[in-house]
This record gives structure tokens, C-alpha cells and sequence, in this order.
């Protein structure tokens, strides 16, 4: 049943403009005729950034004590900063270490991508979760600002830079002549 003032043929079109983007968007992770995937980059980044987040959870896990034994006695603050930023430099410096191992070199900054996407994703199903429950939210919070984007920042970061980096001092391609003079 039609709401009053609401036009079905525009609903009908926006409908349709939003099935053909998620159409396209989803036949990137489908099969060609010949078996392959569509979209190497979307796998081999997705890929990675479960790579990625196996290295920086390890770097968390064995150097939040050592850190903590080393930062007892100075004020909160200054402890909670080395344990989030000590163990994401290693782990950028460590992630960073796959930058020559791809020869498309947009995988490392979008596995970072996949990254910052399903920690925000993470974060909203949490809020949504706890919902009503103010003390394991924030308790949530602290966590989540403590150990997310302190990775994904510095990683992300160095992605980035090295994929700039490699863009300005690539060579060029020679220009391909144009179809009409090639014979």
C-alpha cells in the first residue's frame, strides 16, 4: 500500500539503481567463463588483510606485557600509549616487509582498506549489541580505541606512502602508439 505523496515509479527506479550497484559490486567476487576471478585485487587484499590482522594481533599478545612491565610505573596515560603504539609499529614495520612480494602494489593499502572496514563494521555491531548496557560499552570503547586505530593508522599510513612513493619513481610505460598508426 502506497503512502500518500510517496511516487512508485521513482521508487521503482531507485530500486532498481540500488540492485544494479549491489549487482556490480557482488560480481566482482564471481567466477569468469575460464574459472578465474574477476577482481584479483579484492581477493588478494581481503587475503592479506586477514594476514595483517593475525600480525598485528601477535605483536599485541606477546608485547603488552613486556610493555606493561616496563611502563608499571609510569602514569596511565604513557602506559596505555606505548602498549597501543610500540606493538602497531612493529606490526607496520612487519606488514610493510610484504610491500615487494606483490607485483600489484594497490593490495597492500587496500588490505588496509578491508581493514579499516571490518573494524568499523566490528565497531557498529558492538554498539549495536551492547546497546543499553553503558559500563561494556565503554569498556568496549576502551579497548577498541586502544588497540584499533593505532594499527590501521601506521599501517595504512606506510601503505600509502610506499604506494606513492613506488607511483613517482616508477618508469613511465612508452606511450602506446595510437591504433590507427600501428601497421
Amino acid at each position: 500500500m502506497l503512502g500518500k505523496g510517496t511516487n512508485p515509479i521513482k521508487d521503482e527506479e531507485w530500486n532498481r539503481k540500488v540492485t544494479k550497484a549491489a549487482d556490480s559490486f557482488w560480481s566482482a567476487f564471481q567466477m569468469t567463463e575460464n574459472g578465474k576471478v574477476k577482481s584479483t585485487l579484492l581477493l588478494n587484499s581481503f587475503c592479506l588483510c586477514v594476514v595483517l590482522i593475525a600480525v598485528y594481533a601477535a605483536a599485541f599478545v606477546f608485547l603488552i606485557d613486556p610493555l606493561h612491565a616496563l611502563t608499571a610505573e609510569a602514569p596511565p596515560l604513557v602506559d596505555n600509549l606505548v602498549g597501543a603504539v610500540v606493538p602497531a609499529v612493529l606490526g607496520a614495520v612487519v606488514c610493510g616487509l610484504t610491500w615487494p612480494l606483490f607485483k600489484e602494489k594497490r593490495t597492500l593499502p587496500m588490505a588496509y582498506l578491508w581493514t579499516l572496514v571490518l573494524a568499523l563494521a566490528c565497531l557498529i555491531t558492538m554498539l549495536i549489541l551492547l546497546r543499553g548496557e553503558s559500563e561494556a560499552t565503554m569498556l568496549f570503547l576502551q579497548f577498541f580505541v586502544l588497540f584499533i586505530p593505532a594499527p590501521i593508522l601506521l599501517g595504512g599510513g606506510l601503505s600509502l606512502f610506499l604506494y606513492n612513493h613506488d607511483r613517482k619513481h616508477r618508469p613511465s610505460a612508452a606511450p602506446e602508439a595510437d591504433f590507427w598508426k600501428r601497421q
